[in-house]
């Protein structure tokens, strides 16, 4: 959990964000962010998916340290593209309709 909290921290200062500019844009406190970073508690399914949408932060990173911190938006809808037109014609495939 420690490691979750370094990262965590990692990313804020990338951000170039106090703890207080954080939690006031992820709409937490100041507190929660200092209990984050310093290993006294671990980051929500809401908290995490904000800093994935709102600031691009690789879930990854921050769960495990694998990957680069940051994620280019571009790459993941175009992969989420690819793989939702392979699903359509596998599907239309099945049906006969291709």
């Amino acid at each position: 959990m420690e490691n979750i909290g370094i990262r965590f921290k990692n990313v804020r200062k990338l951000l170039k964000k106090s703890q207080d500019e954080l939690a006031i844009e992820l709409g937490i406190t100041k507190q929660a962010i200092s209990n984050i970073e310093n290993a006294k508690s671990m980051p929500g399914l809401a908290l995490l998916s904000k800093l994935l949408i709102d600031y691009d932060v690789n879930l990854n990173y921050i769960i495990s340290g694998v990957g680069e911190i940051f994620i280019k938006k571009e790459k993941t809808y175009q992969t989420l593209r690819t793989s939702l037109i392979k699903e359509v014609e596998q599907l239309l495939d099945s049906r006969g309709i291709r």
